[in-house]
């Protein structure tokens, strides 16, 4: 019922006018229902960038930001402790769940039930801080007791906070993990693996504040109502720290147990495109940062991003939208039907933006509501790879402005009445092929969802039926034999 509620929805709404023609979102295209699978098979001779570095780390990813595409995969949902790669989760949850203004309050617990040995920056017992102050106590000098504090504040218990956390790594699409505390000192059911977190340190990266946060280099808390001093934070990946050189590094987190070995994530940015890299189990600090560094090295050297708008875009293509000659009618700027501007895709540099595979995923809608409705999207792979997509989106309030631009003003109604029945003429002459042009469309369209969905699925279910009743007799015929 749903499915036809969209596709009635779709017809009788979206076509209307439509900056993206059916012609070009059918061309090279597949239309599958959400929650269908995307083929992932890879073909006989990969079409892949060969020259993937070597690293030292048992785990490692690289994904783009903007898309999720993953870049470079190794041992991707194996699982692993993470140790303080685990606070990129904590930091997350308290910026959904918090403002940076409320004030923290250190309970006992948080003090003397985490590891005194363990990285800390010296929190008394009821001293008070700000969610900002803590945020950058656990993302700078990955302070445990800070970790704790948090999760205090927000859920009431690390055991709530826990569930929290699952729930959010859940949301993100993780299958990996499980969270038992929100610092990442070792527990036996505290783990993860590198997909999982690249997907976490995805949402937190897409969070401004995060992205501000994890990249800063140095920080200050001043006086408290217990410390007289004002305590200097500083950051500890290496890369913004300022011991390694890496060009366009925009922020990361470092974590290490005996169990977990060394972890890492780490953010960079160049020519726009922004990439994930985590590593886990990793042997030595000297391997961590140079498996790093060739990962995000790979990524910006050989793949790069598109705007799926801006590909799209039927003004700038070469074919013709349907009904484009009536323009503003199915102009870009005038239409209900547009592509996200935020979508992209990520290929590598031997291919160009046509060699990528599309699929429209159609999304059930029972209601339009005010504004922008996300209808579906356009997925897209290269050669079995996922790189990117975008949504589609249907904007009612383009209507009013749509129907102005068609309706003549008072003034231009009292110029029109003063040029007698030659304005009238050229009226009636301007609009007419729009009319018509809207009902062929709708007609074409409605006929041509009509044999996706009806007429083929039809012709495959008998040709399946006739296909069962002919082995059926085969199969009488040579018991008779027998």
């Amino acid at each position: 019922m749903k499915k036809s509620i969209a596709l009635i929805s779709i017809l009788c709404l979206l076509f209307i006018d439509s900056s993206v023609s059916y012609a070009q979102i059918m061309s090279n295209t597949t239309i599958a229902n959400e929650g269908s699978s995307i083929d992932k098979s890879k073909s006989s001779k990969s079409l892949w960038p060969e020259n993937e570095p070597s690293v030292n780390s048992q785990a490692a990813i690289v994904m783009e930001a903007s898309t999720g595409a993953i870049l470079y995969s190794k041992n991707i949902h194996e699982q692993h402790y993470p140790a303080s790669i685990t606070k990129i989760l904590t930091a997350l949850l308290a910026l959904e769940n918090s403002s940076l203004g409320e004030t923290v309050t250190f309970s006992k617990e948080a003090i003397y039930d985490v590891d005194l040995d363990s990285s800390r920056i010296g929190i008394d017992v009821g001293e008070k801080l700000t969610m900002e102050q803590c945020l950058y106590g656990i993302m700078l000098e990955s302070a445990n007791e800070v970790s704790y504090a948090i999760a205090e504040h927000i859920s009431g218990s690390v055991e709530s906070f826990s569930e929290l956390m699952n729930k959010k790594a859940a949301e993100l699409g993780c299958t990996d993990s499980n969270f038992v505390n929100p610092h990442g000192l070792p527990e036996p059911n505290h783990y993860t693996s590198v997909y999982d977190m690249a997907l976490i340190a995805r949402a937190a990266i897409n969070n401004d504040t995060f992205r501000q946060i994890t990249g800063t280099r140095t920080y200050a808390i001043p006086p408290t109502n217990i410390q007289d001093e004002t305590r200097y934070l500083a950051n500890h990946h290496k890369f913004i720290k300022g011991n390694i050189d890496f060009d366009g590094a925009i922020g990361g987190k470092t974590g290490y147990t005996s169990l977990a070995k060394y972890t890492l994530v780490s953010f960079a940015e160049r020519n726009g495109i922004t990439l994930i890299s985590v590593i886990m189990y990793c042997d030595s600090i000297d391997h961590e940062y140079a498996d790093t560094a060739s990962l995000l090295n790979y990524g910006f050297d050989n793949f790069s991003i598109y705007n799926i708008a801006e590909m799209e875009d039927p003004d700038t293509v070469d074919s013709t939208p349907l009904f484009s000659k009536y323009s503003p009618l199915f102009s870009r700027a005038a239409s209900q039907l547009q592509i996200s501007p935020i979508g992209n895709i990520v290929l590598p540099n031997s291919a160009s933006y046509e060699d990528a595979k599309k699929e429209v995923v159609l999304t059930p809608v029972s209601e339009i509501a005010e504004g922008e409705n996300v209808i579906g999207s356009i997925k897209y792979t290269y050669d079995g790879n996922y790189v990117g997509s975008a949504d589609i989106i249907y904007n009612n309030t383009v209507s009013a402005s749509l129907l102005k631009s068609f309706i003549p003003s008072s003034s231009a109604a009292s110029d029109a009445r003063k040029s007698g029945a030659e304005g009238q003429s050229v009226t009636s002459n301007n609009l007419k092929p729009i009319i018509i042009g809207i009902i062929i469309g709708c007609i074409v369209l409605a006929l041509g969802l009509y044999i996706i969905f009806v007429e083929i699925p039809f012709r495959r279910k008998r040709n399946s039926y006739l296909e069962k009743k002919k082995h059926k007799k085969s199969y009488r015929k040579n018991d008779l034999d027998f």
